[in-house]
């Protein structure tokens, strides 16, 4: 009888480079790198997403995913969504992505009155058999 596995590529970060962060301004969408799940045959992805408030916050984070049949030609509205919880200081959020050939995270404040910093990280897998 085969045995399933699950094989795990490398981590990479997809907002921010370097372990860095993007700073979000105002209300403008900032989006990650296109996530590739059909090159290397992927079954899913770990997604990580931190978020590190301004001091004394008034805005949320809205966090999106958006998916693409070809890499380069997005949805225009996301295919889930979910609101960060500014109470929570620093926030990180972890997710499952799986079905979608191809992926991005769009990261939003809810209002201009902050500066929140955000930088997200993706994990994928596929399953082997052994």
């Amino acid at each position: 009888m085969a045995t399933i596995n699950r094989n795990w590529a490398s981590t990479s970060q997809i907002i921010g480079s370097g372990d860095a962060y993007v700073t979000l301004s105002g209300t403008t969408e900032s989006y990650s790198s296109a996530v590739d799940m059909v090159t290397n045959g992927y079954d899913g992805a770990h997604l990580i997403v931190e978020i590190d408030y301004d001091a004394t916050p008034t805005d949320e984070v809205k966090i999106k995913l958006y998916g693409s049949l070809d890499g380069t030609n997005f949805d225009d509205s996301p295919v889930w969504e979910m609101q960060g919880d500014n109470s929570v200081d620093p926030q990180q959020l972890s997710f499952v992505v799986k079905d979608l050939a191809y992926w991005r995270v769009g990261v939003q404040q809810t209002g201009s009155t902050d500066s929140h910093n955000v930088r997200a990280y993706v994990r994928p897998w596929n399953y082997t058999s052994a």
